[in-house]
């Protein structure tokens, strides 16, 4: 295979072991692919200008070493990049804390295995989700993404992973911090529309708006959701109390949450939520800003590796 690959390496992922993994996996891309290179972010947002410049200096894949949001940047770079023709593929090597999106992608973690994936060249379109928010400097923001945003309790969470050294593993990690988030988080008063209609005002958990089916270290929160739908599934964590969440957390990893008269799926494909309470807001586990927030699924398209 003779392709140009670039690796975007976040060495702060997965609480910052990966830079101590990728270098013990990068010696077998070196053997297998001539033209393999590797970038180091730096700091956060870095990953957009590099994967912006990869595209257009026409690299045939970019390579997302990291958790999901390394990809998210990755993503947001390479739709942000001054090229007529997108022929940009994007490869996502999953090395984060998280790293949900790879598992509704069924992605190999065997190394060997995961080079034969990228050997077959098998690829496949993905339309992203365009979000428009406030960050945090109270601006009006783009942004794409592919998997989950969580406006609301998971918001809270990612954000407080976010800020803390991640010094535990994947699921554990996101697990300790629902519940130092959960005894302190009060519901949200919020207002849900969907496609022009409103479809609940009130008291709220979480709203999640979800291609992929999974966020939080291996929490299957959206099992309707499906990455190359034309729909986007809305789920609404209803006005839970701190019990209620905790037994129904325990379903939710196997996506059997569905059920609970508290909780809510729905496919739409514009959504608006609004509040006047803060609420924060997270996308692939990046926290971005606060609601009020809307999203739909953009015309603009990925190439990824299946």
């Amino acid at each position: 295979m003779d392709k140009k690959i670039i690796a975007v390496v976040n060495p702060a992922a997965a609480g910052g072991k990966a830079v101590k993994i990728w270098p013990k996996k990068n010696e077998y891309f070196k053997q297998e692919f001539s033209n393999f290179e590797e970038i180091y972010t730096r700091e956060p947002g870095e990953a957009v200008k590099f994967a912006q410049k990869a595209v257009e200096e026409n690299y045939d894949y970019i390579m997302s070493v990291g958790g999901d949001g390394t990809v998210n940047e990755i993503i947001n770079g390479i739709l942000s990049a001054e090229k007529k023709e997108l022929r940009t593929k994007l490869i996502i090597y999953p090395l984060g804390t998280g790293s949900d999106l790879s598992r509704t992608l069924n992605l190999p973690t065997n190394i060997e295995d995961f080079i034969d994936l990228v050997k077959q060249e098998k690829s496949r379109s993905v339309r992203v989700v365009e979000a428009d928010f406030f960050n945090y400097q109270q601006q009006k923001t783009k942004r794409y993404f592919l998997n989950i945003a969580d406006c609301g309790m998971g918001a809270e969470v990612a954000k407080k992973l976010n800020e803390s050294k991640k010094t535990i593993d994947g699921s554990l990690s996101y697990l300790i911090k629902i519940f130092q988030t959960l005894f302190n988080y009060q519901n949200k008063e919020v207002k849900v529309e969907a496609d022009n209609k409103l479809l609940y005002q009130g008291k709220i958990r979480s709203v999640i708006i979800a291609q992929g089916n999974y966020f939080g270290g291996g929490i299957k929160i959206a099992p309707e959701a499906g990455l190359f739908s034309d729909k986007l599934n809305l789920v609404l964590l209803k006005d839970f109390s701190k019990l209620g969440i905790i037994l129904n957390l325990i379903k939710a990893y196997k996506g059997k949450h569905l059920s609970h008269s508290l909780v809510e799926s729905h496919q739409v494909e514009k959504i608006k939520i609004s509040s006047q309470e803060r609420v924060e807001l997270e996308l692939d586990g990046e926290s971005v800003g606060i609601c009020d927030s809307s999203f739909k699924i953009s015309e603009k398209e990925i190439e990824i590796l299946i």
